[in-house]
């Protein structure tokens, strides 16, 4: 007798096969709709990369930059924080993680502000 588990996981992986572009979303479509937060992990070259989706924010008005914002924030505060055994030291440890990650965040913002100004 067939078993109609395996025969269920052999349908899926027929059809993830067979359709690979369905679930897909096109890059540029996502790349308008992201913030990617990068930060170094040294001493190697390794790279942390978080997405931050601003899709649903309207760019336009001061609420939804300050909403981006925000999100950005929420994504470099958990990026970069660092369990450290003397909490004034916190700041000091996290600093120059929080400023790369702003600084990889920054330009997409500023871009996706004018984006949204100019596509009234």
């Amino acid at each position: 007798m067939p078993n109609p588990q395996l025969a269920l996981l052999a349908l899926i992986g027929l059809a993830a096969t067979s359709s690979p572009a369905v679930a897909q979303v096109p890059e540029t479509t996502a790349q308008e709709h992201e913030i990617i937060v990068v930060r170094g992990l040294p001493p190697s070259r390794d790279r942390l990369m978080r997405s931050v989706y601003i899709g649903d924010l309207d760019l336009k008005s001061a609420a939804g930059q300050q909403a981006m914002e925000k999100r950005v924030d929420q994504a470099v505060m958990e990026m970069c924080a660092i369990p450290t055994p003397i909490p004034s030291y916190g700041e000091e440890m996290t600093k120059p993680c929080r400023d790369e990650a702003w600084a990889s965040a920054r330009p997409q913002m500023s871009q996706a502000v004018q984006k949204a100004a100019g596509s009234q």
